[in-house]
């Protein structure tokens, strides 16, 4: 396979499970000291990532969680966030302008933070009074499991996730598996690439747990690093406006979740298959890890998505267009 060490991965993947329970033990702490709410503020592809979790804090816990972008929250602020507050906030580098920027906002509010980054050392994480590590810079597989511990340990702690040990033991089989996705996917992610990489348009449709994956990957592989046109919309949203655009020949891919808003999903897919040729569906059952006990797959379905799209796909359309990923024409190219 193109540009993956396997024993390297499994490696990574295994010691940013092993950093799990760091978060649970902030999370313990965070707990005992009170707290009234949780806001995860960022931006870009982390903000995307963070949407997951809001969408999990829907479905299992009363207490209130937000999503904000940091460039906005400096601006504006929030009625919700006080000093009683807990912010997640996450950067790889740690020097994400925004971000920083909205971390020290937060500092001057006196309000906690906590921070996903690789250098606790970095401007965002002597800025944080928990940090939240990540083993490697690329794959944000790592980046929802560096957060596991502290969110999934809060709920734990609030006493709306009772089954957290199980949990846990369960994920232990996780390399397994996004090494399986990785292979089963490998040649039809080549094959879409081929098809696709030159296509001036695609849109891009997903909901529920897989609603920031599918963002992210359309926003920030497809636009950032490949410059290639896309629309993406939630499979809810889809049918209030973007159905409009399909036509015999639009291309669209479908990225199927596993949880309560699969039936969007179906939805979606039904209306796709009748009304254009170029539908690819990617199902995210199709690659879950065997054994995996239903009520946990919502929150390992973005973890094995990631894998498929970020680590498969985008791989195979940098190689079929001849764009590098790691090239920028405006991203932190200059000041703006």
């Amino acid at each position: 396979m193109i540009k993956f060490d396997e024993a390297d991965y499994r490696k990574n993947l295994t010691g940013q499970i092993a950093l799990i329970e760091k978060g649970a033990a902030y999370a313990e702490e965070i707990t005992k000291d009170g707290y009234s709410n949780i806001f995860f503020i960022a931006v870009g592809g982390t903000m995307a990532m963070m949407l997951h979790f809001a969408e999990i804090a829907k479905q299992k816990t009363k207490i209130p969680v937000y999503v904000q972008h940091a460039g906005e929250i400096v601006l504006t602020g929030h009625s919700q966030l006080t000093r009683e507050s807990l912010v997640i906030m996450g950067s790889k580098s740690g020097d994400t302008k925004e971000t920083v920027a909205a971390a020290k906002w937060c500092k001057e509010q006196g309000i906690r933070i906590a921070s996903m980054v690789i250098d606790k050392e970095s401007p965002l994480g002597r800025l944080s009074d928990y940090y939240l590590p990540l083993v490697v810079f690329k794959g944000v597989e790592y980046e929802y499991l560096s957060m596991f511990g502290l969110f999934y340990g809060l709920l734990k702690c609030n006493g709306d996730f009772d089954e957290y040990d199980e949990f846990m033991e369960q994920l232990k089989k996780l390399p397994d598996t996004l090494v399986e996705a990785h292979t089963k996917f490998d040649p039809i992610a080549s094959e879409i690439a081929k098809k696709y990489h030159a296509r001036d348009y695609m849109m891009w449709v997903g909901g529920g747990e897989l609603w920031g994956e599918v963002y992210l990957f359309s926003m920030c592989v497809l636009e950032e690093m490949q410059w290639l046109k896309t629309k993406s919309v939630t499979s809810a949203e889809f049918f209030h406006g973007t159905l409009e655009l399909v036509e015999k020949d639009t291309c669209v891919f479908l990225v199927k979740g596993t949880g309560a808003c699969r039936k969007l999903d179906d939805r979606a897919q039904k209306f796709l298959e009748t009304y254009t040729d170029d539908l690819v569906v990617i199902d995210v059952m199709d690659y879950m890890m065997p054994g995996l006990d239903e009520k946990f797959m919502p929150m390992v379905a973005p973890i094995i998505s990631t894998a498929l799209l970020i680590g498969r796909l985008g791989k195979h359309f940098e190689a079929n267009t001849g764009h590098d990923l790691d090239i920028r024409r405006y991203y932190r190219q200059f000041e703006y």
